[in-house]
Protein backbone atom coordinates (compact mmCIF):
# COMPACT_ATOMS: atom_id res chain seq x y z
CA UNK A 1 0.00 0.00 0.00
CA UNK A 2 0.94 3.34 -0.52
CA UNK A 3 1.74 5.68 2.36
CA UNK A 4 2.40 9.58 1.96
CA UNK A 5 5.00 10.17 4.56
CA UNK A 6 7.06 7.07 2.60
CA UNK A 7 7.08 9.28 -0.84
CA UNK A 8 7.96 12.66 0.88
CA UNK A 9 10.20 11.82 4.02
CA UNK A 10 11.15 14.74 4.28
CA UNK A 11 7.62 16.70 3.99
CA UNK A 12 8.91 19.79 2.05
CA UNK A 13 6.95 20.10 -1.12
CA UNK A 14 3.35 20.30 0.59
CA UNK A 15 4.73 23.42 2.36
CA UNK A 16 6.52 25.02 -0.73
CA UNK A 17 3.38 24.45 -2.38
CA UNK A 18 1.21 25.88 0.20
CA UNK A 19 2.94 28.97 0.30
CA UNK A 20 3.49 29.10 -3.53
CA UNK A 21 -0.33 29.13 -3.94
CA UNK A 22 -0.79 31.52 -0.65
CA UNK A 23 1.85 33.91 -2.62
CA UNK A 24 0.13 33.49 -6.40
CA UNK A 25 -3.14 34.14 -4.86
CA UNK A 26 -1.92 37.25 -3.09
CA UNK A 27 -0.24 38.47 -6.15
CA UNK A 28 -3.63 37.93 -8.25
CA UNK A 29 -5.22 40.25 -5.46
CA UNK A 30 -3.12 42.80 -5.36
CA UNK A 31 -2.94 43.00 -9.25
CA UNK A 32 -6.60 43.17 -9.78
CA UNK A 33 -7.12 45.99 -7.07
CA UNK A 34 -4.68 48.16 -8.99
CA UNK A 35 -6.35 47.36 -12.49
CA UNK A 36 -9.46 48.36 -10.62
CA UNK A 37 -8.40 51.43 -9.41
CA UNK A 38 -6.20 52.92 -11.98
CA UNK A 39 -7.91 55.75 -13.93
CA UNK A 40 -8.57 54.82 -17.21
CA UNK A 41 -7.38 58.22 -18.55
CA UNK A 42 -9.84 61.26 -19.57
CA UNK A 43 -12.75 60.38 -21.97
CA UNK A 44 -12.04 61.75 -25.59
CA UNK A 45 -15.35 63.01 -27.52
CA UNK A 46 -15.01 61.65 -31.25
CA UNK A 47 -15.27 64.11 -33.78
CA UNK A 48 -18.27 63.88 -36.53
CA UNK A 49 -17.10 62.58 -39.81
CA UNK A 50 -17.68 64.79 -43.05
CA UNK A 51 -19.80 62.42 -44.17
CA UNK A 52 -21.99 62.21 -40.87
CA UNK A 53 -22.50 66.41 -40.78
CA UNK A 54 -25.93 66.09 -42.50
CA UNK A 55 -27.29 63.65 -39.99
CA UNK A 56 -25.72 65.40 -36.87
CA UNK A 57 -27.71 68.72 -37.48
CA UNK A 58 -30.45 66.38 -36.80
CA UNK A 59 -29.75 65.98 -33.11
CA UNK A 60 -28.96 70.06 -32.48
CA UNK A 61 -30.47 73.16 -30.93
CA UNK A 62 -31.87 75.11 -33.99
CA UNK A 63 -29.38 77.99 -32.78
CA UNK A 64 -26.46 76.07 -33.50
CA UNK A 65 -27.83 74.21 -36.42
CA UNK A 66 -28.04 78.14 -38.30
CA UNK A 67 -24.59 78.72 -36.19
CA UNK A 68 -23.51 75.56 -38.43
CA UNK A 69 -24.90 76.43 -41.73
CA UNK A 70 -24.45 80.24 -41.78
CA UNK A 71 -20.87 79.79 -41.75
CA UNK A 72 -18.99 82.16 -44.04
CA UNK A 73 -15.48 80.59 -44.34
CA UNK A 74 -16.91 76.98 -44.87
CA UNK A 75 -15.74 75.91 -41.45
CA UNK A 76 -19.04 73.53 -40.14
CA UNK A 77 -19.18 74.13 -36.91
CA UNK A 78 -16.91 71.54 -35.29
CA UNK A 79 -18.83 68.56 -33.52
CA UNK A 80 -18.46 65.42 -31.98
CA UNK A 81 -20.99 63.07 -30.35
CA UNK A 82 -22.10 60.59 -27.87
CA UNK A 83 -23.93 57.67 -28.01
CA UNK A 84 -25.98 57.63 -25.31
CA UNK A 85 -28.40 53.99 -23.99
CA UNK A 86 -29.67 52.86 -20.35
CA UNK A 87 -28.38 49.36 -21.13
CA UNK A 88 -31.07 46.81 -19.10
CA UNK A 89 -33.62 49.67 -18.59
CA UNK A 90 -35.78 50.24 -21.57
CA UNK A 91 -37.55 53.18 -19.90
CA UNK A 92 -34.59 54.98 -19.67
CA UNK A 93 -35.55 58.86 -19.37
CA UNK A 94 -35.38 62.25 -20.28
CA UNK A 95 -32.11 64.45 -20.30
CA UNK A 96 -30.12 66.61 -21.67
CA UNK A 97 -26.21 67.40 -22.51
CA UNK A 98 -24.43 70.52 -21.55
CA UNK A 99 -21.08 72.23 -22.10
CA UNK A 100 -19.04 75.21 -21.29
CA UNK A 101 -21.07 77.06 -24.59
CA UNK A 102 -24.11 74.44 -25.51
CA UNK A 103 -27.05 72.82 -23.78
CA UNK A 104 -28.87 70.07 -26.35
CA UNK A 105 -32.38 69.66 -26.66
CA UNK A 106 -33.99 66.93 -24.04
CA UNK A 107 -33.36 63.17 -25.77
CA UNK A 108 -35.78 60.28 -24.57
CA UNK A 109 -32.79 57.23 -24.17
CA UNK A 110 -33.62 54.33 -24.17
CA UNK A 111 -31.82 51.13 -24.18
CA UNK A 112 -31.20 51.38 -28.27
CA UNK A 113 -28.21 53.35 -27.91
CA UNK A 114 -28.40 56.99 -29.77
CA UNK A 115 -26.24 59.10 -31.72
CA UNK A 116 -26.24 63.22 -30.15
CA UNK A 117 -24.09 65.75 -32.02
CA UNK A 118 -22.24 68.10 -29.20
CA UNK A 119 -20.21 71.38 -30.53
CA UNK A 120 -17.00 71.58 -29.23
CA UNK A 121 -16.96 74.60 -26.84
CA UNK A 122 -13.31 74.69 -27.76
CA UNK A 123 -12.53 74.54 -31.36
CA UNK A 124 -8.71 74.38 -30.65
CA UNK A 125 -9.71 70.86 -28.76
CA UNK A 126 -8.81 70.42 -24.83
CA UNK A 127 -10.34 69.76 -22.30
CA UNK A 128 -13.47 70.48 -21.16
CA UNK A 129 -16.45 69.11 -18.75
CA UNK A 130 -19.51 67.62 -20.22
CA UNK A 131 -22.61 67.34 -18.13
CA UNK A 132 -25.68 65.61 -18.72
CA UNK A 133 -29.15 66.70 -16.62
CA UNK A 134 -32.44 64.62 -16.38
CA UNK A 135 -33.06 61.28 -15.49
CA UNK A 136 -31.81 58.16 -16.94
CA UNK A 137 -31.49 54.81 -14.55
CA UNK A 138 -28.40 53.16 -15.71
CA UNK A 139 -27.18 56.22 -18.51
CA UNK A 140 -24.21 55.02 -19.83
CA UNK A 141 -22.48 57.83 -22.57
CA UNK A 142 -19.95 56.40 -24.78
CA UNK A 143 -17.14 58.23 -25.11
CA UNK A 144 -13.43 56.64 -25.19
CA UNK A 145 -13.59 54.85 -22.96
CA UNK A 146 -16.87 54.81 -21.86
CA UNK A 147 -18.26 56.89 -19.16
CA UNK A 148 -21.67 56.06 -16.75
CA UNK A 149 -23.41 59.24 -16.37
CA UNK A 150 -26.11 58.23 -14.06
CA UNK A 151 -27.09 61.97 -13.40
CA UNK A 152 -27.39 61.88 -9.28
CA UNK A 153 -29.90 64.58 -7.96
CA UNK A 154 -30.77 65.44 -11.65
CA UNK A 155 -26.68 66.05 -13.06
CA UNK A 156 -23.56 64.15 -13.90
CA UNK A 157 -20.60 65.07 -15.00
CA UNK A 158 -16.85 64.13 -16.60
CA UNK A 159 -13.68 66.04 -18.26
CA UNK A 160 -13.74 65.04 -21.97
CA UNK A 161 -11.02 65.44 -24.52
CA UNK A 162 -13.04 67.26 -27.23
CA UNK A 163 -11.42 66.97 -30.91
CA UNK A 164 -9.17 69.87 -32.71
CA UNK A 165 -11.01 71.04 -35.81
CA UNK A 166 -9.84 71.08 -39.17
CA UNK A 167 -8.65 74.28 -39.98
CA UNK A 168 -10.96 76.63 -41.95
CA UNK A 169 -10.95 77.65 -46.04
CA UNK A 170 -9.87 80.84 -47.13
Amino acid sequence: MYDREDANPAGQTRPFRTILMTFAIILAAAGSWFLATRDAGTPVMIKVSPEAIAEALTTLTPQAIQAAKSDPRERRTPMGFVTASTPGNPAGGIVRFRTSKYESPPFAITDKPQRIAIPNPMPEGGVGLLSVEGDAKGLVVALTPPANMEPVNGIATTEVIFPVSPPCKS
